[in-house]
C-alpha cells in the first residue's frame, strides 16, 4: 500500500487506477467536480463524455463485457442518476459487474430534502449488489476495493456508490488500496465424479451454456468437452458467440421466438447441464425447459452462487463453481456413452437445419429484414463485434446469422431497449481494429441513438443498421394477439436516420428495396469511420417466423 495526501476525489481516482481502471464513462455533474478534477491528472484513464446518463451507463456495461472488469460509470445526482437507473438494471439482470459512482448533496445537508437529493440506499436496494454512501473519506479507498469486489463475485452485478460533495473535496491522509479479485470457485471432485457418471449414462443429454462461458478460456474448454464427450450444446439468450454455430453438436440459441419444431426436440432430452446461466424465464422458455420448480429431466445446474443454484429449480446435482473450471475438471475425466448419442445429435441437428434456411418474402410495406441478416451473415468479419438491441429484428439475427467463439455479441439479456448504440460505442472504443455492428429498431435508435455524437467526439466506428418500420413492434404483436384490431400507442414518425446520421457528421446509407442489401451492408462495412443504414423493413412481416396477420387469433 502506498499512502498519499489527497482529496476524497483524488483518492477514489488513485484507487481505480491501482484498479486497472483506463477509461470510465459519464456525463458530468457539479456534484462530482472534486472527482473529475483528479481525473485531469489521471492520463491514464479516458473519460469518455456521454449524452444521457443511459448512455453513460450502457457503454460501461459494454465495456465491463468485453473486458471482464467492473464498468465504471460516474452520474450526478437526482435526475442524474434517475437517468442511469436503466443501466443499473441491466446490469443487475445480465449479471454485468459494474460500479456506478454518483455525486450527492453535502453531508450537513443530507435528510433534509436538499435540491436533487434522492436516498440511494432506499433507491437500488432491490437492483445493486450494494449501496453505500461513503460520510468518511478515510474510508473511501476500502469502500471502493470492497465494491470492486462485491461487483465480481458470485453473480456479477452493480455496485452503487453515493459521493457527497463536500467529502469528495475533503484532504486527508489515507492509504489507497489495490482491490482484490475474487478466485475462481473449483468444483468439488466429488461433484465432478458424479456429474461424469450422470453423463455418461445419459444417452440424450444437453448442456445449456450461458454467459458464465463467455470468456475465450472457457469457449475453448466448452468446445473440448463438447467434443470428447459428443455432447450437443444449446446458448442462452443472446450468448450465441460461446460456440462454433456450424459445428455439428450446436443446437442453437435458447432465447425469445424458440420455434415450436425445435423445443420439442429439446424436450427429449434425458438431462439437462446448465452452466454458467442462473436460469432466468427467457433461457427456460417460462421456466418450462428446464420446468421449475420440478425439471421434467435430471438437471444438473452449475453456477458461482450459492443463493442462485436451486432457487427456481430442484436439480439432482447442483455444483456451486464457475464454467471454466468445471469444464476443465470434466475435459480431465474419461468421456464416457458418445457412441449411443449419434441418433440424439443427428436428430437435433436435423431440426436445427430446418431452421437454419431462409428465403426472405417479397413484401408490400418495406423490406423482410432477413435481405439484411443473410448479407451480414456472409460479411461480418471473423472477430467482429455486434451488439444487439430489443425487438424483432433480431429473430432473424439469432436464427440466421451463424456466429463463431471469435466473434462477440452484446445484447441485453433482460430485454431493455437502447443498449446496442451506446454499446456499440463502447466496443469501438475499446476494440478499435475490430468490426463493430450495432442492430437497432427505430424505437430503440429514438431512446440512445444520439450518443453518436459521443461516437464523432471520440473517434468510435461504429456500423449501426436500423430496423425502421414506424412501429414498438414487440408492442404490436401483443396488441394483434390479445386486443386485435386495436393498435394504440405503436406506431412512430420517424426522421430519416441517413439524414439524420449526416447531420452529426457520419455517413448516412439507406436501404429501401431487397436488390440494395448486399451491396449498401458491403458499403457500410467498408466505409471509415461512424455509419448509419436507415433499412425500411416491412411491419407486416414483423418477424423471421410469423407476420402480424398470424398473431390474430384465428
Amino acid at each position: 500500500m502506498a499512502t498519499t495526501t489527497a482529496t476524497g476525489g483524488e483518492v477514489l481516482v488513485a484507487t481505480l487506477q491501482a484498479a486497472g481502471v483506463d477509461r470510465v464513462f459519464c456525463v458530468p455533474g457539479e456534484s462530482f467536480l472534486a472527482a473529475l478534477d483528479a481525473l485531469y491528472d489521471a492520463p491514464g484513464i479516458q473519460v469518455v463524455t456521454c449524452r444521457h446518463e443511459s448512455g453513460a451507463g450502457l457503454m460501461a456495461i459494454a465495456d465491463a463485457r468485453l473486458t471482464g472488469r467492473p464498468g465504471v460509470c460516474f452520474v450526478s445526482r437526482g435526475p442524474g442518476a434517475g437517468n442511469a437507473t436503466l443501466a443499473i438494471h441491466v446490469a443487475q439482470q445480465d449479471a454485468v459487474p459494474m460500479l456506478f459512482f454518483i455525486g450527492q448533496v453535502e453531508r450537513p445537508n443530507l435528510g433534509r430534502g436538499a435540491f436533487q437529493e434522492v436516498d440511494y440506499v432506499k433507491t437500488y436496494a432491490d437492483m445493486a449488489k450494494w449501496v453505500v454512501e461513503v460520510q468518511d473519506p478515510a474510508r473511501l479507498s476500502d469502500v471502493v476495493a470492497r465494491a470492486w469486489h462485491e461487483a465480481l463475485a458470485g453473480t456479477p452485478g452493480p455496485v452503487v456508490i453515493s459521493l457527497p460533495e463536500d467529502m469528495l473535496e475533503e484532504r486527508i491522509k489515507r492509504a489507497v488500496l489495490q482491490p482484490a479479485a475474487p478466485r475462481s470457485i473449483a468444483p468439488a471432485a466429488g461433484d465432478m465424479a458424479r456429474l461424469a457418471a450422470l453423463l455418461a449414462k445419459a444417452q440424450r443429454p444437453l448442456l445449456l451454456a450461458g454467459g458464465g462461458c463467455e470468456s475465450r478460456p472457457a469457449r475453448a474448454a466448452l468446445l473440448a468437452v463438447s467434443e470428447a464427450w459428443d455432447l450437443p450444446v444449446a446458448a442462452t439468450n443472446k450468448r450465441q458467440t460461446i460456440f462454433p454455430n456450424d459445428h455439428g453438436n450446436w443446437v442453437g440459441h435458447i432465447g425469445y421466438l424458440v420455434p415450436p419444431t425445435l423445443r420439442d426436440v429439446l424436450a427429449k432430452a434425458d438431462l439437462v447441464i446448465a452452466l454458467g446461466t442462473r436460469l432466468g424465464d427467457v433461457s427456460t422458455q417460462r421456466y418450462q425447459f428446464p420446468r421449475a420448480p420440478e425439471p421434467a429431466q435430471p438437471l444438473v445446474h452449475v453456477y458461482p452462487d450459492s443463493r442462485v443454484v436451486g432457487r427456481n429449480h430442484r436439480p439432482v446435482l447442483g455444483i456451486v463453481a464457475d464454467a471454466e473450471p468445471t469444464l476443465r475438471a470434466l475435459a480431465a475425466l474419461p468421456p464416457a456413452g458418445g457412441a449411443a448419442r449419434a441418433g440424439w445429435i443427428a436428430e437435433l441437428g436435423a431440426a436445427r437445419d430446418r431452421l437454419a434456411h431462409y428465403e426472405p418474402r417479397k413484401t408490400q410495406d418495406g423490406i423482410d429484414f432477413g435481405h439484411v441478416a443473410l448479407a451480414l451473415n456472409r460479411q461480418l468479419a471473423p472477430d467482429a463485434i455486434v451488439t444487439l438491441d430489443a425487438g424483432n429484428f433480431v429473430s432473424w439475427i439469432h436464427g440466421f446469422v451463424r456466429f463463431q467463439p471469435t466473434q462477440d455479441m452484446l445484447g441485453a439479456v433482460g430485454g431493455a431497449m437502447g443498449l446496442a448504440v451506446p454499446a456499440a460505442v463502447a466496443a469501438s472504443l475499446r476494440c478499435p481494429q475490430r468490426q463493430v455492428v450495432a442492430l437497432v429498431g427505430d424505437g430503440g435508435m429514438l431512446m440512445t441513438g444520439y450518443e453518436l455524437a459521443t461516437a464523432m467526439q471520440t473517434g468510435a466506428a461504429p456500423k449501426i443498421f436500423v430496423a425502421n418500420n414506424g412501429s414498438y413492434g414487440v408492442i404490436r404483436t401483443h396488441q394483434e394477439g390479445h386486443y386485435p384490431g386495436r393498435p394504440i400507442a405503436t406506431a412512430l414518425c420517424n426522421p430519416d436516420f441517413a439524414a439524420m446520421a449526416r447531420s452529426f457528421g457520419a455517413t448516412g446509407l439507406t436501404i429501401a428495396t431487397a436488390d440494395q442489401a448486399e451491396s449498401v451492408v458491403a458499403e457500410a462495412l467498408s466505409t471509415p469511420g461512424a455509419v448509419v443504414v436507415d433499412v425500411h423493413t416491412s411491419l407486416e412481416r414483423i418477424n423471421a417466423y410469423r407476420s402480424l396477420a398470424d398473431f390474430r387469433p384465428k
